[in-house]
């Protein structure tokens, strides 16, 4: 295992020492019944979309990624909490009376599902290691968007829903870390690597609305409108955007808003 890069910020040290446990024992998850039907499927595709983010951690693992003991040492921790937290909103959608199950993807769906757990880690181990380092620095672009775009997900969760203000208030400071992880280290890869950034554009002009991929946009567009239907939504979408283009390389980037568009174009 190479040594970690000397990078500003983040100190993932600290990070390892003292994960959050966001266990279902951590919120009294009866107090959050009834929901509404809608938001209740809110909850249920976040489930859905934090249990599935665990595949990253296989996909980055085949990259040159896994030889880097700062980033590899932020997953494991980072894996780990994502497990908890998918616990928990299992234990929240029960608690409603739901059966958390895996979405049905549609048919182009379960082809892109077969394709990405049969063929795409060979490929991407092939590729990304021609690659060398540059691709890292697109895969933590790409951590942070889609982070960000969880993370407002579980403030407007709260705001459509005060039963579920104690489970944002726990999940946001989780996701506050990730994010300064992935900010950190996308900032200085990006400001280094001219091939990086290019892959990075690349990567996140394709870039979808989380579980788009399988189930469909027919079915994620609900979810879609339910969380930002409110005029109040729009402005913290466009700062994604925003954030996301301050970093090195990426001026000119809106995939928040390419994404949302696709569900009004389709």
């Amino acid at each position: 295992m190479t040594a970690a890069p000397s990078l500003p910020g983040f100190d993932v040290a600290a990070y390892v020492r003292d994960p959050i446990e966001l266990r279902p024992s951590t919120l009294d998850v009866d107090a959050t019944a009834p929901l509404a039907p809608e938001v209740l499927a809110v909850v249920e595709h976040l489930w859905s979309v934090e249990r599935g983010i665990l595949d990253l951690l296989r996909d980055l693992l085949v990259t040159p990624t896994h030889s880097e003991s700062r980033v590899t040492a932020f997953l494991n921790t980072w894996a780990y909490e994502q497990y908890w937290l998918a616990q928990t909103l299992a234990a929240v959608i029960e608690a409603n009376g739901g059966d958390p199950a895996d979405r049905s993807p549609s048919p182009l769906g379960a082809m892109r599902r077969f394709w990405d757990e049969r063929v795409t880690p060979m490929l991407n181990a092939v590729r990304s290691n021609m690659l060398g380092e540059d691709v890292v620095a697109a895969q933590m672009a790409m951590g942070w968007l889609s982070t960000a775009v969880l993370d407002l997900g579980y403030q407007r969760l709260a705001e459509l829903e005060p039963r579920l203000t104690a489970l944002s208030a726990s999940v946001r400071p989780l996701k506050a870390r990730h994010l300064a992880f992935y900010a950190d280290d996308a900032r200085a890869r990006l400001a280094r690597s001219p091939q990086g950034r290019t892959l990075a554009r690349r990567f996140l002009g394709g870039w979808e609305w989380p579980e788009v991929r399988y189930a469909g946009r027919a079915a994620v567009r609900p979810i879609v409108v339910t969380l930002y239907r409110d005029s109040k939504a729009a402005p913290r979408l466009r700062a994604i955007d925003d954030a996301l283009a301050a970093l090195p390389g990426l001026e000119g980037l809106t995939p928040v808003r390419q994404a949302l568009g696709r569900f009004v174009s389709r």
